[in-house]
């Protein structure tokens, strides 16, 4: 192992030893006061912003969780709490943005990190569906549509380089106003700017800058931590700001990971990892948890969260309008992925009618010409910008 990732092995094996109560039993009973307070506490007269709150630390209490036990080598068990963080973290968002203007004293609030993580964590589950609805979320709150992330905040480097890629990705600009936005340094910047580079030489370059920078900032963030738990004047309530918030994401480079993805939605080529000698792939893309990510199937949303629903129940009471968007929602979700076998082995093309504003751009993304064996199923994969209730795919040759 690298010295560098091993120094971020300690850290996080530190916070295991530091924190042994919490990690010897984890139950979502521990984090609701108790089963027989939670009826109570939902009998309150209303639901507020603040409930939105526990479902956020609900989602980093089950990854934290997840992390550790992976590395017991439990790998199921890792699945599950990671299934039941990405739930957790997308109820959170998709009802905080739609209870927006519900409560009295203040909007639903989530830290732009976090929210951006969770984000992140359905895109690289495979969860698109949950991904697309929390994506349009938090790019519509920066642009003064929603207020689940408010303006965002300037100082979040990682997570507003990811917010761009996926600004990009998804071709719904950020009409933030300019005195509000951030200032990327130039590494973040140069991301950006080559998102879609053919260049794959330039794309090995820049995942080592990123993951140099992740390294850095880790560092840095634990420093903030450890004050926080030990120092002589502990921060208890989290005040300082930590761009990675958990410890367990120090050796994840979660935002070259989502670049890469980005890219391969988009049809874009991306590094061989698999047949790349181990020497020329940077150490913190070969920590146990970045390759857990990297050879991860879908993992299934976890549906059963009966904290959450009872919660939930009680906002949509408060909330009646709430539902008036999950039908959007719901919609859009459709549109994702259309399920369709091919009639015959071939190459394809998903075409929109000629008179369609998106006709020409279509036809011109290689992202829309894929070939298909017989029965294999078609699906619009990659083509989220576009209107997919229009499009058809046509065998071609």
């Amino acid at each position: 192992m690298n010295k560098i990732t091993s120094i971020l092995e300690d850290y996080i094996t530190n916070e295991f030893k530091n924190n042994k109560d919490f990690y010897k039993d984890f139950f979502d009973e521990d984090l609701v006061k108790g089963v027989e307070d939670f009826d109570k506490y939902l009998k309150r007269v209303d639901i507020d912003s603040i409930d939105i709150k526990w479902l956020v630390d609900m989602s980093n209490y089950h990854y934290e969780y997840a992390i550790f036990k992976l590395s017991q080598d439990k790998n199921n068990e890792t699945l599950e709490h990671l299934s039941k963080s990405c739930q957790y973290g997308f109820l959170a968002i998709d009802y905080g943005s739609r209870s927006c203007g519900c409560f009295e004293d203040k909007n639903p609030f989530i830290v732009q990190n976090k929210a951006v993580f969770i984000m992140s964590n359905l895109l690289l589950t495979n969860n698109m569906d949950e991904f697309l609805i929390v994506a349009n979320h938090l790019i519509d709150s920066l642009n003064g549509e929603s207020c689940i992330i408010k303006k965002g905040y300037k100082q979040s480097s990682i997570s507003w380089m990811i917010l761009e890629m996926v600004s990009l990705y998804l071709d719904k600009p950020i009409t933030l106003h300019k005195l509000l936005a951030p200032e990327l340094q130039s590494s973040f910047k140069e991301i950006i700017e080559n998102f879609d580079t053919d260049d794959l030489i330039e794309v090995e370059k820049l995942i080592y800058l990123l993951c140099d920078i992740h390294i850095d900032i880790a560092q840095q963030n634990y420093e903030i931590h450890y004050e926080e738990q030990y120092g002589e004047e502990p921060d208890f309530q989290g005040l300082k700001y930590k761009e990675l918030f958990l410890v367990a994401l120090y050796q994840l480079p979660f935002e070259v990971l989502v670049w890469l993805k980005l890219r391969e939605l988009k049809g874009l080529q991306n590094p061989d990892f698999k047949n790349t000698p181990k020497e020329f792939i940077h150490p913190l893309l070969q920590t146990k948890l970045s390759q857990l990510y990297m050879n991860l199937e879908k993992v299934e949303l976890n549906n059963e969260l009966t904290y959450a629903k009872k919660l939930i129940e009680k906002l949509k009471k408060q909330c009646p309008d709430m539902d008036k968007e999950s039908v959007e929602n719901k919609s859009l979700k459709q549109t994702i992925q259309q399920p369709k076998p091919a009639p015959k082995t071939g190459r394809y093309q998903a075409t929109l009618p000629k008179e369609h504003p998106q006709y020409e751009t279509l036809k011109a993304d290689p992202n829309a010409y894929r070939t298909y064996k017989e029965g294999e199923i078609i699906d619009n994969r990659g083509l989220e910008t576009y209107d997919l209730k229009n499009i058809e795919w046509i065998c071609i040759e």
